[in-house]
């Protein structure tokens, strides 16, 4: 359902820089994992929103290949794409941004409890360390990209931010380690948002299939039968990636 590109370094992107010198103006969006399944949307949603800055992305790029219905990359709607691992950021990009969507992360529970000590050292530990380098960089907001995983299993009633959490993965414990930390580092002059996002769903130019919805899609499409991996007594909350990309921006 993709089709193929070389190496990273065939590709063509606006202004790629692997971890080197950023604009030395402020007004910069950056956006890290902006290469994910999540990441070409929220970069869409902000330069139609007409943000009168720049947009940077910052992404191992290890998935920048991995497209799906686009011509071409979705960074091109950037003014730069760092190619850069979390836990090695310069200082001198976080200088420069007055704003942080932190989408970077390895990406669900089956992952996570396979890689529980990476998923600790780069969702938790390296998220937090970012969102405290980025308070002392002077960068103004912080959204972070949550999960309703912190919940745990769920019950026949909605839930609220005020509703005990119950972290049942590696995943899920990462989330609540991170919020933690946000919120002894929100004040006045940093605003943090942490939205916790459902299951997502919907067209991407990276197109993730793990997930229930488009599996089934997918499914449908590819063979004319959808596989329940359950009784199909089990419910979840989904959201469109790109009603994420809204809240977001």
């Amino acid at each position: 359902m993709g089709r193929g590109i070389g190496a990273l370094e065939d590709l063509v992107v606006p202004r790629a820089n692997v971890c080197g010198d950023q604009f030395a103006m402020k007004k910069i969006i950056l956006v890290t994992g902006n290469m994910g399944y999540v990441g070409p949307g929220v970069i869409e949603a902000l330069r139609d929103a007409g943000y009168d800055g720049r947009l940077a992305g910052l992404d191992t790029g290890y998935f920048a290949h991995c497209l799906t219905g686009a011509d071409l990359l979705p960074e091109v709607r950037l003014d730069t794409q760092h190619i850069c691992d979390i836990r090695d950021i310069p200082d001198s990009i976080l200088t420069s941004a007055e704003a942080i969507v932190h989408l970077a992360a390895i990406s669900n529970d089956s992952m996570g409890n396979r890689f529980e000590k990476a998923t600790e050292a780069i969702n938790a530990l390296a998220s937090a360390d970012l969102a405290r380098r980025a308070k002392h960089a002077g960068v103004t907001s912080f959204v972070f990209a949550s999960s309703c995983s912190m919940y745990g299993a769920g019950s026949d009633a909605p839930r609220s931010e005020e509703d005990d959490l119950n972290p049942l993965t590696a995943y899920a414990r990462s989330k609540v380690f991170v919020e933690q930390v946000l919120r002894e580092l929100a004040s006045e002059n940093f605003t943090v948002t942490t939205l916790r996002f459902s299951t997502a769903c919907g067209m991407s130019p990276r197109l993730r299939l793990d997930l229930v919805l488009n599996d089934f899609v997918a499914g449908a499409v590819s063979s004319g039968r959808i596989v329940l991996l359950s009784d199909g007594s089990p419910w979840r909350p989904l959201i469109h990636v790109k009603d994420m990309a809204r809240a977001i921006e």
